[in-house]
């Protein structure tokens, strides 16, 4: 049995070197015809479901719609027994929003204890943490982050790839929030400046860097240095989250330039995901509430009552910012505007850290060191400038 492991893995391996080099000529079809024929290598429920995690992937193409994902995925169902990492990490990436608390939880414990490389159980423990954080249990995701850095570095951790440091900076940003800790922070923002020395970053990664740097800088009240990692975020590569982000920043600085920057993402909305959309629509009814623009604090109610169920850390907000919003809205009374505007600050500080490892930021990814373009090329662009 063991031997038709090792087979399974091998081939495994050598279909996802077939997968980047039919990624890097765009053609998913042709790779979708050849899992076809490697389906009939072996009979193995284990490598058919293989397939069909490969087939996922290439029906995903270059855009990993979640509609896409969230229909497709569903043909790897029961997990009850799975073992596959990946087609673990695939699942949660398009359905962790769709399960309970303790779904999650299960998944997640099971998913740690069958990962080997160390940046991926920091990273999906850090996923579990932020689970419990959208329950409002601070304490135990404070626990389960410093935990998860002390196994981390036990290891050998620096001498891991630039993903793993990736992890590494992203979770000590995580535990600064928790302890309001500007010194971490600190420590955060060093790490992170650390990785854009490293050559091996795509023009994504490197995107990808900036925007956690802002994030970081924005935490610790240093607003116009986090604008200006934004908009070297935004050069490299457009990402309306950003736009949110920096939003937010103008805002702290009154500058009433958040209400265009907003506004540029309404046009965009279809290219948030679920989560960013919840970030910007807190950011949105704080702008239009602080600078006094009716016609957006109208929207801001529209959109509020239109959210899907949230996290319970959210939900149990939102029916008061509906009602206080809306008094706000049809008396122009603004006495409680401040009040109003603290509130939706810290909602918003707190999606940025239910956001930090979801998804679209290489969270819950799937197999993202094996990717050729998400975030990084091993050691290419350093090789070259070597020759």
């Amino acid at each position: 049995m063991w031997l038709l492991d090792i087979d399974i893995k091998a081939l495994a391996e050598l279909t996802e070197f077939l997968l980047d080099c039919y990624r890097g000529l765009n053609d998913y079809q042709s790779f979708e015809h050849d899992l076809e024929r490697l389906r009939g290598n072996i009979s193995d429920v284990r490598w058919q479901r293989k397939i069909t995690y490969f087939q996922i992937i290439a029906s995903l193409g270059d855009h990993w719609s979640e509609k896409v994902g969230k229909r497709e995925v569903k043909k790897l169902l029961p997990l009850d027994e799975e073992s596959d990492t990946e087609i673990i990490q695939l699942y949660l990436h398009f359905c962790s929003e769709e399960l309970t608390f303790k779904r999650n939880i299960d998944i997640l414990d099971r998913l740690v204890s069958l990962i080997e490389k160390p940046s991926e159980k920091l990273q999906y423990t850090v996923a579990k943490a932020i689970k419990y954080l959208c329950i409002g249990d601070e304490s135990e995701s404070e626990k389960l982050i410093e935990q998860a850095l002390n196994d981390y570095e036990l290891k050998d951790w620096r001498s891991d790839n630039s993903y793993g440091h990736m992890q590494h900076a992203r979770a000590i940003s995580l535990l600064a929030d928790l302890q309001h800790s500007a010194k971490l922070k600190v420590q955060s923002i060093q790490e992170f400046e650390s990785l854009l020395e490293n050559h091996s970053w795509t023009d994504s990664g490197i995107a990808d860097i900036h925007f956690e740097i802002g994030k970081s800088l924005f935490h610790i009240k240093k607003f116009e240095e986090a604008i200006e990692q934004y908009r070297k975020s935004l050069e490299i590569q457009k990402t309306e989250i950003v736009k949110v982000f920096m939003s937010q920043a103008k805002l702290d600085l009154n500058d009433e330039g958040a209400i265009s920057t907003i506004k540029e993402v309404e046009d965009n909305l279809s290219e948030l995901s679920e989560s960013e959309r919840l970030d910007y629509i807190f950011t949105y009814a704080a702008i239009g509430i602080a600078f006094k623009q009716k016609d957006m604090i109208e929207k801001s109610l529209v959109y509020l009552n239109d959210i899907s169920p949230l996290a319970p850390i959210f939900e149990k907000h939102k029916s008061k910012l509906v009602s206080e919003i809306s008094v706000l809205y049809k008396t122009g009374e603004l006495e409680e505007k401040s009040n109003l505007i603290s509130t939706l600050k810290k909602l918003f500080s707190l999606t940025t850290r239910y956001l930090i490892l979801q998804p679209n930021i290489a969270g819950l990814g799937v197999n993202i060191n094996m990717m050729a373009d998400d975030l990084v090329s091993e050691s290419n662009k350093k090789k070259q400038s070597d020759a």
